[in-house]
Parts: structure tokens; C-alpha cells; sequence
């Protein structure tokens, strides 16, 4: 289908300005939305405006700005104040091959000691211009998550695919679950997304049928998280990686009735709820062999009865959850907290 804007009408009425051809040809898929947004502001108010304007004209702060048009800057096409000439691209693009370079890595070992890259807004640009399958990843996951990208999030797009290793459409994968949480009104944020992505990377999971399989666990571990939260009173939020291991754990060893029973206890002891009191009771139970309400009962009833016969003070028995014990792990940090 064939476009054509109307020769005359409304549409001129606010005048009209120049746009350098190589805007369109070389930058319209390399630029984020809001970079060519704020070039865009530029040019219509005669190649020179300030970061206020601009951030008021866009809708995203001033702080922001500055890193907006810096792209902008490294690439030639702007002057920032007090600078005479535009600089050389080339002498440009030279620290982003350098530091493409440190970013090789040859041994997987050295890429667990590395840090997460902080990619620079020409850096960013550098590894789209070299990269088809960003490029459409980047335009993807716009249309997943119906909004344009912040630069925040084309850099963890580029990292969740060179620095993590995970191929471009298990990275998108990672975001239809994003977006899929976000629209249940669940509160998931994009730091979850990349511990997401660090996880996966760790597990392997670099195929399609792999990541299916992983949300499945997923969502299976948020169906028992739900029911954890309910019987705890804990307040809600998505676990961590750890939390899911926990109460995994938890589901392999004691049923729901003995986990709830855990609970129970917790909300009688503790000041507040925690999973770390619920966690220390159930290893108490797992360390004493119980794992029936009938046990819990039937070793309270022991508890009580030695408690009757004191030897010099103390306790010659102990119950199904030694209260001291638990608050001694508690004080001591040595279990998952909420």
C-alpha cells in the first residue's frame, strides 16, 4: 500500500521544516523513538533548543535528555554548547570497537567474573548497525510491549542477547512474560526481567521448547507461591529466584496441610511474617522425621510432658519446633527473608 501525505490542509498550517535525508536512510532503525523524537524537536524549532524544551515537548525529564541527544552527538549530527565543530563519526566509532573488544569472551569462566556491560547510546547503536537480528528484536518487542523503548531497555535487550547468550526469540519470550504479568496486575519489574534472563543463561535455556518448558515451572511455582502467601499472611510480591528454590523445597517435602501447619506456628511466634521463621520450622520437622499433623501433635504432647519433669531448670526434651532455635537462626540471618 502506497502512503502520501495531503498536498495542503491543516497539516501546514504550523509551517513546515527540513529533515536531513540521512535521518531516514541511515538512523530511523538505529535510533530509540525518543532519540528521534528529541531530534525531531530540534529541527522544528530551527536546528536549536535546550534540554528543558525538549524534555517538556517529549514528556521525559531533563536528566534524560542529555543522554538522548548524546547519541546524537557521537554520531556527528549535533553540537553540544561551547563546541565549534561537529566531531569525525570515525574518531567515534573507535572507542565502541574498543570496547567491543573487552567484551569478547573466550572462556566462560571469565564471562561469569565479568560484569554486566553498561552500554553507551552509541554503543548501542553500534551493535544494531551490526546486528540484523537485534535490529528486529528491538521492533518486536516494541510490539509486545506496545510502547516505545528507553534506552534502559535496548541496552538489557542487547545484553540478554550478547552478554547472557540467550538467542533473540528466547529473550522475546522473556518479554511476552513481562508483558503478560504486567497485564494480570501483577507486580513484576524489569530488574525481575534481568535476573530473568541471568537465570535462564545459568540453566541453559537457549531453545524455544526449553523456555516453554521454564514458564510452565513458572507458573506452576507462582500457583503454589499464591497459596504460601495466603496461608502466611506475608505480603505480596513476586518471589526471587531463591524464594522459588524454598518453597519448592518445601512442596517436595511436607504437603500443603503440614506447610499451612507452618504457618500456623509462625503467625502464633513470630512478630511479623516472615518465611524465614516458616522455613527454619519446617527444617526442624524435615530434621526429626516429622511429617504429619499427627507427628506434630503427638511430639508436643512429648514436649509438654518433659516439660514437666525439669532437670536442674532445663528441658531434658525439646518440641516439634524449637522456638530458641528458630529465633537464634532468624537473629543470625541464616535462612531466606521476605
Amino acid at each position: 500500500m502506497n502512503y502520501q501525505i495531503l498536498p495542503m490542509g491543516e497539516v501546514w498550517s504550523e509551517g513546515m521544516f527540513s529533515v536531513p535525508s540521512t535521518v531516514v536512510n541511515k538512523y530511523i532503525r538505529l535510533a530509540s523513538a525518543y532519540q528521534l523524537k528529541a531530534l525531531l524537536v530540534i529541527l522544528s524549532r530551527g536546528g536549536n533548543c535546550t534540554s528543558h524544551d525538549i524534555g517538556t515537548a517529549i514528556g521525559v525529564p531533563e536528566s534524560e535528555v542529555c543522554e538522548l541527544l548524546d547519541f546524537w552527538v557521537e554520531e556527528g549530527i549535533l553540537l553540544t554548547e561551547g563546541v565549534k565543530s561537529a566531531p569525525s563519526p570515525k574518531s567515534e566509532k573507535t572507542p565502541v570497537k574498543k570496547a567491543e573488544k573487552k567484551e569478547e569472551k573466550p572462556q566462560a569462566k571469565q564471562v561469569e567474573a565479568m560484569p554486566v556491560p553498561n552500554l553507551s547510546p552509541a554503543e548501542v547503536t553500534a551493535a544494531l548497525r551490526e546486528s540484523e537480528e537485534l535490529t528486529a528484536l528491538m521492533q518486536e518487542a516494541q510490539v509486545v510491549l506496545g510502547s516505545t523503548l528507553s534506552h534502559n531497555q535496548r541496552e538489557m535487550l542487547i545484553n540478554m542477547v550478547n552478554y547472557y547468550g540467550l538467542p533473540c526469540e528466547v529473550a522475546l519470550t522473556i518479554l511476552q512474560y513481562f508483558k503478560t504479568e504486567k497485564d494480570n496486575g501483577n507486580v513484576i519489574s524489569w530488574s525481575y526481567v534481568a535476573a530473568m534472563a541471568k537465570n535462564w543463561c545459568e540453566e541453559g535455556i537457549t531453545t524455544l521448547s526449553a523456555a516453554d518448558e521454564k514458564l510452565k515451572e513458572l507458573e506452576s511455582s507462582d500457583r503454589l507461591w499464591n497459596k504460601i502467601v495466603e496461608l502466611s499472611g506475608i505480603r505480596f510480591r513476586k518471589p526471587t529466584a531463591k524464594q522459588r528454590d524454598m518453597i519448592k523445597e518445601w512442596n517436595a517435602a511436607f504437603s500443603m496441610e503440614m506447610i499451612a501447619l507452618a504457618c500456623d506456628t509462625m503467625r502464633e511466634n513470630a512478630q511479623r511474617p516472615t518465611l524465614k521463621y516458616v522455613d527454619s520450622v519446617l527444617k526442624n520437622w524435615n530434621k526429626k522425621g516429622i511429617t504429619t499433623p499427627e507427628q506434630v501433635e503427638e511430639d508436643n504432647k512429648k514436649h509438654a510432658a518433659d516439660k514437666n519433669e525439669k532437670d536442674g531448670g532445663k528441658l531434658s526434651g525439646k518440641p516439634s519446633f524449637d522456638i530458641d532455635e528458630i529465633q537464634s537462626r532468624i537473629m543470625k540471618n541464616e535462612n531466606f527473608d521476605v
